[in-house]
């Protein structure tokens, strides 16, 4: 089995003081946040604040008095007073949330000197060793010396290494509630925190000399809070989708720019320390993608023109970095000719440039005539300078419509040749015997971004490119019926018969709804950016809602008609990747892909990859070319959970990998299984790095993708060290889930135990939310979805069809993130304890023996269990049961009490099993900082949420009379919602995820 070192005991005492801290100063930062209160508010208001924190019981749930006293103090605030008590405990979320992430950082730094060195003496093996844990996130540094003792061949190592290949990708979040004002208070107080670390403030006894000092920090940080109490933490406008993208690329100014060039640097150290002749592999083995402004599935806001711009803005934010890092590279590279050699080459480049840029030769020539490299760089300088300034033009252009604007010998067509001119000055410095680690770094940074910053990926529903194809046809009446009343299998021959012939299917003036001129119109703008930025800015496009091989051919022949597929060559310079969401799609899956391997065509189309063609730009720093025989394919995690339950999604989803492999290995694919994970557990959110570790044997190899939902980004990478730490315990997994492979999950008893399993927690899942006839009005009534639908927060609406009121027109976000709202969190547990006792009833003792060995052995079931331990830890039923009879409609109480009670009996019956799995007292009891985080939260959480409830139970009250005519409220709408919405922000943040 696999295994690590335990730390040493002094360090481990350096992790439990780093603890203390944490605790030192959540304390210090509550009594800021409470002097800061009674300040703004008045000490009435605090004393009322303090009175419904004493609601909680010790694990942070409704305790110490009854409901309908908490009640009836919150009903007798006014509106002001209520709208207040909501924004301070928000504000104590947020505060906490900044503290947490700071000293997650810090002990994650802490655990890079603990946790990975073994004693010389012991020829390289650890005498301390135990199993290794899902739980526990590793490091490069843990890892290439535990493959050494594992006598792993380097060959294999290389082979991986040769196609590393993790893309995580970011989306925008319908439910992302923190404004990027707060994001950067944040980051203001996290530097304030570093500063009292620096004087040692809770670690060491008093010490007078810095007393001082330590109180002018303190007063810092009280005058941020009170500037953030003064801040409104609600957007003050809807969202544009190029503001989802202007938050979005934030973390890569912000932190990833400068971050992922480490990552690559703690790989190769970490490498060449335990396999010194292993090549290390590309500086971007570890990247990014983006579907913000990409994505066009059920949002009509993501125009062609909203891509186009959203491209350019990619590149002005990179541009501008590397004139920044240009800029302070003048500064360092000041050798002159008078001490320091330069090969000819440099100066052979400097005759060139002079003719093509005589205004900068006329400004620096005289100043930097004997320093070769600052003449160089002012040069690069102002090719940068064009570079942008081209690129300001482009952005204001209609993005289909615009013809390719040349780039001249003025500015760079692509990063390559930025590239080459850093490469030039690296070659001269080292022949001269020197080393810069500025240019270094910049260098990197070009390998990793090029002029691109992230790819753009596509997504479109499936029906949008059968109804556009249907409508051509129509149009052009080359068929007897309709083309959407064609078999799957009629529509397949016809599409192969239609992708093999030259002749244009689309007229020029195109005659069709708005709906199917867009959707054609997307595939000329990925063409049409493409040859701007390269290929390397879009290669995917993305089908959600993949029922058919039909609806993978459709796209293809629209990428034809784009100038994307090439029919007599057979390439294409995309990947269409099939989305597949149900757990009905899920099964579907591998005979889709089969039925699409089994066509000559598409067979062709995926082994031939794609050389770039000389017209266009070509960056090869950012990798063009697509690499042949590899499908992609996407797994849908909040659909497939929201269709069948929490342990029946992971289970299928888990089949379908290894089902899909067994497919592709026959045909020779290799395939890249793109994981559309949420933030939430309910969504397929979790550590990455036992989720990664939890995937079936020899469905990694080395190539994984996953979505970074704009939930999570904050708290994954708002700072520098939690990123890193965040980015190496994903490769770390990568490398090790794909070299150490676990045959667990081939044992076909186990197999058979888990299919049992998930069909019972599909039935009893499935009877509660689509056999209960009074379930959907019980989830309109009890929870906040109406009120979430008005959050000012996303560009997308919050159901995929407009009119429709039921559980498949709305989105899997919203509908988890209001059973979160309303501390029900029903979807990441509901069923699991069904499925349990129904297995365990067989054989009592046995059974429970096995799911513990299950638990101790089997990644994937430890994984979820852990998850659903975790989201327990969340649920608070009696709060659950307040928002019940509080906002539901007395007349309908008497038929909601059933489901209520159908509930709670799974709720305890699922935790009464999960603790006798994991042979724990209470939940989380294995991990306790998360315990102890978890119940810090819910303390507040209770008195954020009788708030909610009387906030809400007003707005409805005056939405209703308001309808009837009847109006005599003092307040607004406009205010009650605020109010509403302001409870919404504090309790997501309470939470730490939303949807």
């Amino acid at each position: 089995m696999n295994q690590i070192m335990q730390p040493p005991s002094a360090e481990a005492d350096i992790l439990s003081s780093s603890q203390s801290l944490l605790r030192y100063r959540l304390a210090m930062v509550e009594d800021l946040w409470q002097a800061v209160l009674e300040k703004e508010c008045g000490p009435k208001l605090v004393k009322r604040l303090k009175r419904l924190r004493e609601s909680r019981s010790e694990d942070g749930r409704i305790g110490n008095f009854p409901p309908q006293e908490i009640s009836s103090l919150i009903e007798s605030l006014s509106l002001e007073d209520a709208i207040s008590a909501a924004r301070a405990f928000a504000l104590y979320f947020q505060l906490i949330n900044s503290v947490e992430q700071h000293y997650e950082q810090r002990e994650q730094q802490l655990s890079r000197r603990t946790v990975h060195s073994t004693d010389p003496s012991s020829n390289g093996k650890s005498e301390e060793l135990e199993e290794i844990s899902p739980t526990k996130a590793g490091t490069f540094n843990w890892l290439f010396p535990y493959l050494k003792r594992q006598n792993m061949p380097p060959q294999k190592i290389q082979k991986l290494l040769a196609q590393l290949d993790i893309r995580l990708v970011f989306t925008a979040h319908p439910t992302e509630i923190v404004r990027h004002t707060i994001r950067n208070k944040q980051r203001r107080i996290a530097g304030i925190l570093r500063k009292l670390d620096r004087t040692g403030d809770g670690e060491t006894s008093f010490d007078p000399a810095v007393s001082w000092e330590v109180d002018n920090i303190k007063q810092q940080l009280t005058e941020e809070i009170r500037l953030w109490w003064r801040t409104d933490e609600l957007h003050q406008f809807k969202p544009q989708v190029l503001d989802e993208v202007d938050y979005a690329l934030h973390y890569f100014e912000e932190v990833l720019f400068d971050t992922l060039p480490e990552l690559s640097v703690r790989l190769q150290q970490a490498l060449k320390s335990s396999f010194p002749h292993t090549e290390v592999p590309l500086k971007n083995f570890c990247n990014f993608g983006s579907w913000v402004g990409g994505d066009r599935d059920g949002n009509p806001s993501v125009t062609p023109d909203v891509t186009w711009r959203t491209a350019c803005y990619q590149r002005k934010l990179v541009l501008e970095r590397y004139i920044e890092s240009v800029d302070q590279l003048a500064d360092v590279l000041s050798l002159s000719l008078h001490w320091s050699n330069v090969l000819p080459e440099i100066l052979d480049s400097l005759e060139q440039e002079q003719t093509i840029f005589p205004e900068v030769y006329d400004t620096w020539a005289i100043r930097y005539r004997q320093e070769p490299y600052r003449l160089k760089l002012a040069y690069i300088k102002q090719r940068l300078e064009n570079t942008l300034e081209r690129n300001r033009r482009l952005a204001t252009m209609p993005a289909w419509q615009n013809k390719v604007e040349v780039a001249d010998e003025r500015v760079y067509a692509a990063g390559n040749d930025f590239l080459a001119d850093l490469q030039l000055l690296r070659n001269s410095l080292e022949k001269t015997d020197i080393h810069c680690a500025a240019l270094d770094k910049l260098i990197c940074q070009v390998e990793i971004f090029g002029f691109i910053l992230t790819r753009l990926d596509f997504r479109q529903e499936s029906t949008r490119h059968s109804d556009a194809i249907a409508e051509i046809v129509d149009y052009l009446g080359v068929m007897d019926k309709s083309y959407n009343d064609l078999s799957d299998a009629e529509k397949v021959e016809w599409l192969v018969q239609e992708l093999k012939t030259r002749r244009p299917l689309i007229p020029k003036e195109m005659a069709f709804s708005e709906k199917a001129v867009e959707t054609i119109q997307t595939l000329q703008v990925l063409k049409r950016l493409q040859q701007e930025f390269g290929l390397g800015i879009c290669q995917t496009y993305i089908i959600s809602m993949t029922n058919e091989a039909s609806d993978v051919l459709e796209v293809l022949l629209l990428a034809r008609e784009a100038g994307l597929y090439d029919p007599v060559a057979g390439t294409t310079t995309i990947r269409i990747a099939p989305l597949f969401e149900t757990v009905d799609d899920l099964i579907n899956a591998p005979g889709i892909m089969r039925s699409l391997f089994d066509i000559p065509l598409y067979r062709s189309c995926l082994a031939g990859g794609y050389n770039p063609p000389e017209n266009g730009n070509y960056d090869e720093v950012f990798g063009d070319r697509l690499s042949p025989d590899l499908q992609e394919i996407m797994l849908g995690y909040s659909d497939s959970n929201k269709d069948s339950g929490f342990l029946s999604s992971n289970w299928e989803i888990h089949k379908a990998q290894k089902n899909l492999q067994e497919v592709a290995n026959p045909y020779g694919i290799d395939l890249r299984i793109f994981h559309g994970r949420g933030g939430s557990v309910g969504r397929g959110g979790g550590p990455a790095y036992a989720a990664i570790l939890a995937q079936p044997p020899n469905t990694i190899n080395g190539r994984i993708k996953i979505t970074e939902q704009g939930e999570v980004l904050a708290s994954k990478y708002s700072l520098p060290d939690l990123a890193l730490y965040h980015l190496e315990s994903v490769s770390t997994a990568v490398i090790q889930s794909s070299l150490l492979v676990s045959g667990f999950d081939n044992i076909e008893p186990w197999n058979r135990i888990m299919e049992k399993l998930s069909q019972q927690s599909r039935a009893a899942y499935r009877s509660l939310v689509y056999e209960e006839p009074d379930f959907l009005d019980f989830f309109m009534s009890v929870t906040p979805l109406p009120e979430i639908s008005q959050l000012q927060i996303s560009s997308r609406p919050a159901r995929r069809k407009s009119g429709k009121k039921d559980l498949s027109s709305l989105r899997a976000i919203p509908w988890v993130f209001s059973w979160t709202q309303s501390r029900f969190l029903l979807p990441a547990w509901y069923g699991v304890g069904t499925a349990l006792q129904q297995f365990f009833e067989q054989d009592p003792e046995e059974n429970l023996k096995l799911m513990r060995y299950f638990y101790s052995k089997w990644p994937f079931f430890r994984m979820v269990i852990s998850k659903v331990e975790m989201t327990l830890s969340k649920v608070d039923l009696e709060m659950a049961s307040h928002y019940v009879r509080e906002l539901a409609d007395p007349a309908d109480l008497e038929r909601f009490q059933p489901i209520l009670n159908k509930i709670s009996e799974e709720f305890n019956l699922t935790r009464k099993l999960i603790l006798e799995i994991t042979e724990n007292e209470e939940l989380l009891d294995g991990d306790r900082p998360l315990q102890r985080s978890v119940q810090l939260r819910n303390g507040t959480i209770v008195p954020l949420g009788f708030l909610q409830v009387s906030l809400l139970k007003r707005l409805r009250q005056y939405t209703r009379e308001t309808q009837a005519s009847i109006v005599h409220f003092r307040y607004s709408k406009e205010e009650l919602l605020r109010g509403a919405l302001l409870t919404i922000n504090g309790i997501a943040a309470g939470m730490r995820n939303t949807g």
